[in-house]
């Protein structure tokens, strides 16, 4: 979870797919998904390359390896680039929400994608928005990581969530089960989002 700064972690391997998609018993390697780029980093010191999640299962790509099936390993995560991708996201709802206030309610997420260079962010309007506006936003983005919000992370019943917060919090489509998780960024904005997220506002860099 993006929340903790802890980047190590014992695991057992539980299966290896193909010569190089490891299953470990317990993962910290966030998988690609919902926009955000996939964690790297090594596992016994094997480099991981790729992190995928399929039918719940989180598998490693690590094509050069000399792991074995019921070994304890220790996996490591690259805790500089999850960091990048953590910011990212964190500034992507942040962007979603001065948009909001800055153009109108009807606005939202129509895609968005977070790697290490940068996070973007894709949203519904009826016009492209001057530059004035778009500086207005990118002030209003600078104004909440200066008030330094919190960022929490709740989980709810998809009808508990509804009932209290609306259809909104599905910004990027509805997520599959019942108990969602969302990230609330205090005062500002809410949405259901399986991302990695800071610890608040302030710590975007």
């Amino acid at each position: 979870d993006g929340e903790t700064e802890h980047f190590d972690f014992k695991a057992s391997v539980e299966a290896i797919i193909d010569d190089e998609w490891i299953v470990l018993d317990k993962t910290m390697f966030y998988p690609q998904g919902g926009g955000q780029m996939h964690d790297v980093g090594k596992i016994n010191g094997f480099q991981v390359e790729d992190v995928q999640k399929q039918s719940g299962v989180v598998l490693n790509r690590v094509p050069k390896h000399e792991l074995e099936e019921g070994k304890r390993v220790k996996g490591v995560v690259n805790s500089e680039k999850r960091k990048q991708l953590t910011q990212h996201h964190s500034t992507t709802h942040m962007v979603n929400a001065a948009a909001r206030e800055e153009l109108g309610e009807h606005i939202y997420q129509a895609g968005a994608k977070k790697n290490l260079e940068k996070g973007r962010l894709d949203i519904t309007h009826y016009e492209k928005p001057e530059k004035e506006t778009i500086r207005e936003i990118e002030a209003s983005v600078r104004e909440i990581i200066k008030e330094d919000h919190d960022i929490n992370v709740r989980e709810l019943t998809k009808s508990e969530a509804e009932q209290k917060y609306g259809f909104r919090i599905y910004q990027g489509g509805a997520p599959p089960g019942n108990v969602i998780r969302l990230i609330e960024i205090e005062d500002i904005d809410i949405e259901a989002c399986g991302g990695t997220h800071l610890l608040s506002t302030g710590n975007t860099g």
